[in-house]
């Protein structure tokens, strides 16, 4: 339900500022965490537990090196494609559950931003169905990007395995190949645990803004290591939906820049 803020304030008082900021919403870190253990860690326990299996067949294909060998350690990848396919049926309601906390608690932190910054309530304005798309999209991310790092993990222990053949190397240098493949996607996945919950974040605040008739925020810059030097220069400066920068806030691969909404009274 869209609504105007900035005229429900006006109903229970005359603003003395043209315009009021929102405090901006700073999901917890532990809120990734439980993404990544929920959703991304059960992929990757599922290629390291079938490390040494592909390790003991990569080892005996390489002893015997008969013409059909490669098929038995094809069959081990396929056993961990199967097995990926399987995880995604059972660990989608997971992610569904974990994105409905993260709309729940934002919801929760927007409403407080907004009572504090302007006395008004949102309790009974706002709720899940509002941003029901977005959060299906944040699922639908999540998706995709767990099938994307298992196919690379995938391809890279593949590619270790049949290069491996083709230049018979011992088994304990392809051996470190796949482990470190398994690593990486560990690795990846953490990382990206952490960056959709601010993309989550990001999308669910622009929701919220302008269902409330916010049109106008400002850019926060995360102030994180190495940050982008244009992302630097916006900080502190203000835009709008309809005049917006290059990209926005948390859009970007690690980007953790956040909007902080204005409630203008023009």
């Amino acid at each position: 339900m869209k609504f105007s803020l900035a005229a429900m304030i006006r109903r229970i008082r005359t603003p003395r500022r043209k315009q009021i900021p929102i405090r901006e919403i700073a999901p917890p870190a532990t809120l990734a965490t439980d993404l990544f253990r929920a959703f991304y860690l059960p992929f990757v326990e599922t290629w390291v537990g079938r490390t040494d299996r592909i390790v003991v067949e990569y080892e005996r294909t390489l002893s015997v090196m008969t013409q059909d060998s490669p098929v038995d350690l094809e069959g081990e990848l396929g056993f961990v494609d199967r097995e990926l396919s399987r995880l995604l049926v059972l660990l989608t309601p997971r992610l569904r559950d974990w994105a409905t906390r993260v709309e729940r608690f934002h919801r929760g932190k927007w409403r407080g931003a907004v009572l504090s910054a302007s006395g008004v309530d949102l309790q009974t304005m706002i709720g899940p169905e509002d941003v029901a798309e977005t959060v299906e999209a944040l699922i639908a991310r999540n998706v995709g990007l767990v099938t994307d790092i298992s196919s690379q993990a995938r391809g890279r222990i593949a590619d270790s395995v049949f290069r491996g053949l083709t230049n018979r190397t011992p088994a304990r240098e392809v051996a470190a190949e796949i482990r470190e493949a398994v690593g990486g996607a560990r690795r990846r996945a953490l990382a990206v645990a952490s960056d959709q919950l601010t993309k989550a974040t990001s999308a669910l605040d622009s929701e919220r803004m302008r269902q409330a008739g916010i049109e106008a925020w400002i850019w926060k810059w995360s102030h994180k290591l190495h940050g982008r030097p244009e992302h630097i220069a916006r900080d502190g400066k203000e835009y709008t939906f309809a005049d917006p920068p290059p990209e926005m806030p948390g859009q970007l691969p690690w980007c953790g820049c956040r909007k902080q909404g204005l409630i203008r009274f023009d």
